[in-house]
């Protein structure tokens, strides 16, 4: 007979693939950068744009603020982990990608035109349900990230996992290992209604599964909140189409709290919530969800956020939320959405030295990645200067290249000095020089011109300005070599910084106030990334003629302080057949006696950014 230490240890399944993490991840000390304070009521929220102003002299305490976060979840909740909110989510929920192998597109009509977006590599494997390495790289990318989850939820909180056929039995028995079967609370099936194929060869997949686990057995379970009708309930809809179905004979006068199977509609039939998401969720999904699992004033969390369904119902159920996703299609549209329901003041945010912690967290160091930057520009990289190479252009000149450093913006003085260096270099100098930058400073352009400008003749060398797009991440990880990269050189578009001019403000006074419009006078978008020619000149001729076109949402901080921008005017196009063009002018009335720096941000459909500020003087009244 075996002995004690002989013996299985009861309830020792695990589910193992070759991959799977041995160890949990580590917290991450990253500060988050906030890129925004929107501000969609400044009306109603007067108080907190007080607060906002004094931003350079108290730091804000941001663990009381809603947050919507661009970048890896991963690295997010790391950093949030490290930033104090272990314990505090009162609510998980995700929708996480199924592992379909589908491919989504981001489809947007410009003035009548339809076109079709790809999603760019990097949002195709963290975001779009392409997984290269089968299902062994969908756990990995999973596993830890619920690891995290666990950490984050508060004693009596609860996660939901939005989840299908194709995933759902991996998912419940990772789910059992980190949280314990113990405290699985339910299965939840959505059922809902749509076309189905007529020459299908098996029963049509109606439904998904969500699975909700608990941190501990003391968990938040809201039922009369929750109670519906009888007739509203899966079983009384069956029984009024005449199933035959019958509900039990009892006192249904307060309502019933829902079984486990859910009959709600798609988003496809709620005209009020179409966005034009590919996944989107119905409001009333999250809405049972969320009054089931968490109190008014409580933190929900949703790291998978998509449309931003669930931010948008914690939100009008009066909770505290957080939302984190690497899509920056999907954060224009929840910003969008946000500002369409008045949400409270919000931050936007991105993880600070994002571009730096994605480099070492691939095993890479900035000279290396500079390196392979310049290599996949098409440039040779130099010798004397690690930051710079020389490339021949497709016109027949030789251009200096610049890649810039991943933790610092691009500025108009940085660029001066390399002109200066291009225009002496290697004897004859450079007559362009090509600026490869993560980030530019707020008012570049203009900046450059006016050093362009007080330089005159002296400035010989034409500056083409670009971004470095998130792609270089994904084949940073392909290239075990600098070798590997050859073939990868020209795969990847380096998109010229779009251009933005401010019209000159138009001042109105009356009295002790004056009211201030701004205008957007010129926007430029120097290459459109769409792959099908006849869309690409569709919409460059759209654009030519109507630039406001190409821009889905703008926002104005009409009193910046030159540390961070509040959004206290906006303007979007709308969602999916109910978008239109955005006006191109704001108004807002300001108090005289001051000189203002008013900011303008702009982002287009193809999730470029450009910043610009102009000067108000309101200093003297005027009658």
């Amino acid at each position: 007979m075996p002995n004690n230490n002989q013996r299985r240890k009861k309830d020792s399944a695990r589910l193992t693939w070759s991959s799977k993490p041995r160890r949990a991840p580590n917290l991450k000390d990253i500060d988050f950068q906030t890129a925004e304070i929107v501000i969609p009521n400044p009306q109603r929220d007067q108080l907190t744009i007080a607060q906002f102003r004094k931003l350079a002299e108290v730091e804000i305490d941001k663990t009381k603020m809603n947050r919507l976060i661009w970048g890896d979840n991963m690295l997010a909740m790391q950093a949030l982990l490290a930033s104090g909110y272990e314990g505090k989510i009162n609510l998980i929920y995700i929708d996480p990608p199924f592992w379909t192998g589908e491919n989504y597109y981001a489809n947007f009509v410009v003035e009548g035109e339809a076109i079709t977006k790809e999603p760019s590599v990097i949002e195709r494997l963290a975001y779009k349900d392409i997984w290269a390495g089968g299902i062994d790289s969908y756990l990995d990318m999973l596993y830890p990230r619920l690891q995290l989850m666990k950490r984050l939820l508060a004693e009596n909180g609860s996660i939901y996992v939005h989840a299908d056929w194709h995933i759902n039995s991996y998912v419940r028995l990772i789910l059992d290992e980190i949280f314990g079967k113990e405290n699985f609370i339910n299965e939840v099936v959505w059922v809902y209604t749509g076309p189905s194929s007529p020459g299908q060869q098996q029963f049509s997949r109606k439904h998904d599964l969500i699975l909700c686990y608990s941190k501990t057995d003391n968990y938040v379970f809201n039922k009369d909140d929750i109670r519906v009708p009888y007739h509203e309930t899966t079983a009384g809809k069956f029984e009024s189409e005449g199933t035959g179905f019958k509900g039990t004979p009892a006192d249904l006068s307060k309502g019933k709290i829902p079984e486990d199977w859910w009959y709600l509609p798609v988003v496809s039939r709620i005209r009020t919530e179409i966005i034009g998401f590919p996944t989107q969720k119905p409001e009333k999904l999250l809405e049972r969800i969320i009054k089931a699992s968490s109190n008014e004033g409580d933190l929900v969390a949703d790291f998978f956020p998509g449309s931003g369904t669930t931010l948008a119902v914690a939100e009008k159920l009066n909770r505290r939320w957080i939302g984190c996703d690497f899509s920056k299609v999907a954060i224009q549209i929840t910003r969008n959405r946000l500002v369409s329901i008045n949400a409270k003041p919000f931050l936007l945010e991105n993880i600070g030295n994002y571009q730096r912690q994605m480099i070492y967290l691939h095993g890479g160091r900035i000279y290396e990645m500079q390196r392979i930057i310049l290599k996949l520009y098409g440039a040779t990289p130099r010798k004397d200067f690690q930051d710079m190479g020389v490339r021949e252009a497709e016109d027949g000149v030789v251009e200096l290249v610049y890649v810039s450093y991943p933790d610092r913006p691009v500025t108009a003085k940085k660029v001066e000095e390399l002109a200066e260096r291009a225009d002496r270099l290697d004897g004859s100098g450079y007559r362009r020089l090509v600026i490869l930058g993560w980030d530019y400073e707020y008012n570049y352009e203009e900046a450059l011109k006016q050093r362009k400008r007080a330089l005159g003749e002296k400035w010989n060398v034409e500056v083409v300005s670009k971004i470095i797009p998130p792609e270089v991440y994904e084949y940073l990880k392909r290239a075990k070599n600098e070798e590997e990269l050859e073939p990868l050189t020209g795969k990847i578009f380096f998109h010229e910084k779009p251009y933005l001019r401010l019209s000159t403000p138009e001042i109105e006074h009356t009295g002790n106030k004056a009211e201030v419009t701004i205008g957007i006078q010129r926007y430029v978008i120097f290459d459109i990334p769409i792959e099908k020619e006849k869309e690409r000149l569709a919409v460059a001729e759209i654009a030519r003629t109507n630039f406001a076109a190409l821009i889905d949402y703008w926002a104005v901080d009409w009193d910046y302080d030159g540390m961070v921008f509040k959004a206290m005017s906006q303007a979007f196009r709308g969602f999916g057949k109910r978008a239109k063009t955005v006006p191109v002018k704001m108004k807002n009335e300001l108090d005289t006696g001051k000189e203002y720096t008013v900011a303008v941000r702009v982002i287009d459909i193809f999730g470029n950014d450009a910043t610009a500020t102009t000067k108000i003087d309101l200093k003297e009244e005027r009658r």
